[in-house]
């Protein structure tokens, strides 16, 4: 009987290592094989002479392979044990038969294929169940999996139940102990918030429009409705910019107070040798007596980390093993049972992580930010920076992708091109922003606290309400993303509204504050608010506007600038593998196991930069010609906001308006190499730097 029984468990192990090898082969074909795929070029490489070289990596990609192993072969081994349990009570004289239980194996793998794809509709691990899906019979297929497998494991059950009764409810009883005792220790609930320096929460969302929110006006819809309560009771800033529409670099310059040329990191994954990091909010705030706190849901363009300020992040893991884990590890088993375990620091890279968009849940992550947040000493002041990265592409959590519900956005006049896939995740973004806001009010941490929703940038879809007519041709012109075009009113323009709460009651009367606005000015109106020194800011504080019920200053000049331009990511339908070919080139992985871009590249990068300033209607910038920088003019454009136009000039225009912009950027830019020489000396567009080659 032993050798019967070790027979089928042998069999269901085979089982589950082929499927396991059957989903990495179509891996495998997805991102490449033998060089034939823009994926398997300069960044494998790379990746494979880090696997060489660095201990830790290979540990870290052995324990997640350890992991596929562990769990396909509890998905199968397990069935088989649940078959020759069921067995004891059902059919004795089937447990030792090898093709009634393989039969029973077969369907509990097939019943998880279906379990993951209705769980993780984007899940491609193998993509050919789908097929059993739609067929005519398949509500038979799938119903008959469900009585078998569902039947036979609940005989299992009380069949152990049954034989070790006081086994099964002394290991329950202790672990519902456990369990009390570690959401007891974890409450976190703060009971002195009165007596205390302000929280300071920072609740961002990325690529969140402000046209798409009732409460700038125009939207007349209720797409967030947790984020529109929050904003119906705080000061909202009616024209706030980021100086870079790129995450990594608006929060920089959020925390810095400083545009990006000032804070020195210029693009994402900028190498952390070129820029300061121990000069920003978050320090100035721990050295007060703040317990400091991150939390965002992607890290491989924005590789925050402790040496930032930030006694604690909530982060997937930094690094390579992100690019490499969080992008692939998509298998039936370790979806199931990354679905069933408790979102936890240990499984970041692929759980709860929005790079891993396959199998990524909204609600792993608010669970680990919930739980940091119960971790906090109550004792201190707290000081919290949550973004949610669900609305930037590619807008596709699993949890929403069949969500029709929002249609009635598309009826809307200027709104019928919208992407519904975009609505979708704010919608899902909204609900998790809903969870963090009321486990703050449940901690008491809006008691005594100052409190900002905002967004990193806008997001791009060349809708009509958004196309610029080119000056003397008729053409009209739009652009896509975010990042991609320095004088973008849609990419750079972010939501923002802030609130002073005392006994869990708002200070400040609603309203919107008109002028130009800016997230360079975040760190110093809360400095301003807590007490610290606000010289050391570039930005400007809001506080006596907002105190006195004026609006901010509406003849400020504010500077902007593009990121990393892609030929691949500007259009309508991003292209993963163009993007891929054409941009891993850039980067390189540190001794740290860390992306970042090559240093020696960088010179060419900025070279190639827009650079522009913003005064009221009017936009100028410079707009380098570069290898992989579509539609660039290689001149000084001029957008006029009011009129939608865009056009060329030169240097100095004749238009006294744009002569003054153009003036101001050269000024500001001066001490960047070259840029003068290129820009600001005259002579039309004939003196404009050449291309720059992207090699």
């Amino acid at each position: 009987m032993r050798t019967v029984a070790m027979r089928q468990y042998v069999a269901a192990a085979m089982t589950g290592l082929m499927l396991l090898g059957g989903q990495i082969y179509q891996m495998a074909l997805r991102f490449g094989v033998e060089g034939l795929h823009p994926r398997s070029d300069l960044m494998q490489r790379q990746i494979a002479s880090e696997l060489m070289s660095q201990p830790g990596f290979i540990a870290a990609i052995a324990s997640f392979a350890l992991f596929a192993i562990v769990s396909h072969l509890l998905l199968t081994v397990g069935a088989m044990w649940v078959y020759r349990r069921a067995c004891v009570l059902t059919m004795p004289a089937r447990r030792d038969a090898f093709w009634y239980s393989m039969f029973f194996v077969t369907a509990a793998v097939m019943l998880a294929m279906f379990a993951n794809r209705w769980l993780f509709p984007l899940s491609a691990s193998v993509t050919s169940v789908e097929l059993l899906m739609v067929q005519r019979l398949s509500p038979l297929l799938i119903g008959g999996c469900i009585v078998v497998v569902v039947g036979a494991l609940l005989v299992s059950l009380y069949s152990l139940l049954r034989r070790r009764r006081a086994l099964v409810v002394g290991a329950s009883v202790i672990m519902l102990v456990i369990g009390l005792g570690a959401w007891g220790k974890n409450e976190g609930v703060r009971e002195d918030a009165g007596r205390r320096n302000p929280d300071v929460i920072i609740l961002g969302v990325d690529s969140l429009r402000p046209d798409y929110l009732s409460s700038y006006g125009e939207f007349p819809g209720d797409l967030a409705p947790s984020i529109e309560k929050a904003l119906s009771s705080a000061v909202v800033m009616d024209d706030v910019r980021t100086p870079l529409a790129r995450t990594f670099v608006s929060y920089n310059s959020t925390l810095t107070g400083m545009n990006p040329i000032k804070h020195g990191a210029r693009f994402n994954l900028y190498p952390r040798t070129e820029f300061s990091r121990d000069k920003n909010l978050a320090w100035e705030l721990k050295k007060s007596g703040y317990f400091t706190m991150l939390a965002m849901d992607e890290s491989r363009f924005a590789n925050f980390d402790q040496s930032f300020g930030f006694d604690r992040t909530v982060t997937p893991v930094v690094g390579a093993i992100d690019f490499v884990v969080g992008g692939s590890f998509d298998f039936v088993a370790t979806n199931l049972v990354l679905a069933a375990l408790p979102a936890s620091d240990l499984l970041s890279a692929i759980q709860g992580n929005r790079a891993a968009y396959r199998s990524y849940r909204s609600v792993d992550h608010t669970q680990r930010v919930i739980a940091g947040l119960r971790r906090v000493p109550t004792s201190s002041p707290l000081f919290l920076v949550s973004h949610l990265c669900l609305p930037h592409w590619p807008y596709l959590p699993g949890k929403v992708t069949e969500d029709n519900s929002l249609g009635w956005v598309g009826k809307l006049h200027g709104y019928e091109d919208s992407s519904s896939q975009y609505l979708n995740a704010v919608k899902e973004a909204d609900r998790q922003f809903d969870s963090l806001i009321q486990e703050l009010r449940r901690l008491k941490r809006l008691d005594n606290a100052i409190l900002i929703i905002m967004s990193d940038h806008g997001e791009d879809f060349a809708m009509k309400r958004d196309l610029l007519n080119v000056a003397g041709t008729g053409e009209r012109v739009g652009y896509y993303g975010h990042g991609s075009f320095a004088l973008s009113d849609v990419q750079n323009h972010v939501v923002m509204g802030i609130q002073r709460f005392r006994n869990g009651l708002p200070v400040w009367q609603h309203r919107r504050v008109y002028g130009a606005g800016s997230l360079i000015d975040v760190a110093p109106t809360i400095a301003d608010l807590v007490g610290l020194d606000v010289g050391r800011y570039e930005g400007i504080s809001w506080l006596s506007s907002i105190r006195n019920h004026q609006d901010l200053p509406f003849g400020r000049i504010r500077f902007v600038e593009n990121g990393l331009r892609s030929a691949g990511v500007e259009r309508a339908h991003i292209n993963e593998h163009e993007v891929a070919q054409e941009m891993s080139y850039l980067y390189r992985i540190t001794k740290d196991g860390r992306f970042e871009i090559r240093p020696e590249l960088l010179p060419g990068k900025l070279r190639g930069k827009q650079r522009g300033a913003l005064l009221g209607k009017l936009g100028v910038m410079t707009d380098p010609v570069s290898d992989n920088a579509p539609g660039a003019a290689g001149c000084w454009r001029v957008v006029d906001y009011e009129k939608r136009t865009i056009g060329c000039t030169g240097f100095p225009s004749s238009e006294p308006d744009v002569a003054k912009l153009q003036h101001a950027v050269c000024e500001y830019y001066r001490q960047e190499e070259g840029f003068e020489n290129a820009w600001c000396r005259g002579g039309g567009a004939a003196a404009f730097q050449p291309p720059i080659s992207s090699s």
